[in-house]
């Protein structure tokens, strides 16, 4: 490992344990933490499609994929788990989703339309 790498990861670790100090000692409000678990969320799912591109001839469009195939997958799970009733409708983050399903949709209809 490179120590560039090394030092970002340490830069991320000591952000991560300040923010869980300054979490236990009541300085960060908690209303912050949904968008802070977001970019964490990302920041994983976008390392493991690093990986999982690495030595790949074309790494950035196996990258893209990873992450589209997981978006598909997820987009797969919760219409399957939503339908088979494992998954309640009264969610009040069901709008949300349905929004950014809804734009998403048109986004790839926008651009698939320029390609063509």
């Amino acid at each position: 490992m490179s120590d560039s790498v090394r030092s970002e990861l340490a830069r991320m670790r000591a952000i991560l344990y300040e923010l869980e100090g300054r979490l236990e000692a009541g300085e960060v409000p908690p209303e912050g933490l949904p968008e802070f678990k977001s970019t964490v969320d990302e920041i994983r799912m976008r390392v493991w499609s690093l990986l999982a591109a690495a030595g790949s001839e074309e790494p950035r469009a196996a990258a893209e994929r990873f992450r589209l195939r997981r978006a598909a997958e997820l987009c797969r799970t919760l219409s399957h788990e939503l339908d088979a009733g494992t998954l309640g409708a009264d969610h009040p983050e069901w709008p949300d989703v349905q929004q950014a399903a809804a734009q998403l949709h048109a986004t790839i209809a926008e651009r698939a339309g320029r390609a063509a």
